[in-house]
């Protein structure tokens, strides 16, 4: 039998995003992150003199965290023995919206973790990856796991058969993203969402 596949992100699911960049932004340019609202535009302000950096500078500042630090990324609890659990019953690939140049360093930052799985690079919304996905892989089952709502609204559309499991796994950002409307369930942690996946699994 076929094993389904497990596509799974990586930034606030297997590895810590907001906290890092947070540092990253206070050490390398003296800026303040403060999340009032679900985005990074708007709840970034110099330290000098408090004033919020324009929404076109933020994607210049999140390049070079990843750039520079994202080596430094912590990895999110449970999710290690949790993918290793999840490895019999799925075929497991990283599904991650950074640039290309950033893949292999991803994959080795993963792997060194302990999740030395393949790893996919998107630009965008994610329903056309993931369709393309499960051609390559020749599946006709996946599960899709994400933290922001508009990548799983972007798989019910092009996938509309992939379970989407929507999972925030930073404790400050959960109470500012509203559970997915397009997803199946949400469970943030891994150790309540291996259970799940297991049972997707099976079905």
């Amino acid at each position: 039998m076929t094993k389904p596949l497990l596509i799974c992100d990586c930034d606030e699911v297997l590895l810590h995003f907001a906290g890092p960049f947070r540092t990253y932004l206070d050490t390398a340019h003296a800026l303040e992150l403060n999340f009032e609202s679900f985005a990074l535009s708007g709840n970034i302000r110099r330290k000098t003199d408090g004033s919020l950096i324009e929404k076109k500078d933020v994607r210049t500042l999140v390049e070079g965290f990843f750039a520079d630090a994202m080596e430094g990324q912590p990895v999110v609890d449970g999710a290690v023995e949790a993918l290793a659990a999840l490895s019999d019953p799925y075929e497991i690939v990283i599904l991650t919206n950074i640039r290309d140049a950033y893949r292999d360093r991803r994959r080795a930052q993963i792997a060194a973790l302990g999740m030395p799985f393949p790893v996919y690079v998107n630009d965008g919304p994610k329903g056309p990856a993931v369709t393309t996905l499960m051609r390559e892989h020749g599946r006709d089952a996946a599960v899709f796991i994400d933290d922001l709502p508009p990548h799983h609204s972007s798989v019910k559309r092009d996938a509309p058969h992939v379970h989407r499991l929507h999972m925030v796994a930073d404790p400050e950002l959960r109470p500012l993203i509203p559970a997915a409307d397009d997803a199946h369930a949400r469970i943030d942690i891994w150790s309540q969402a291996l259970p799940y996946l297991l049972r997707q699994a099976a079905r």
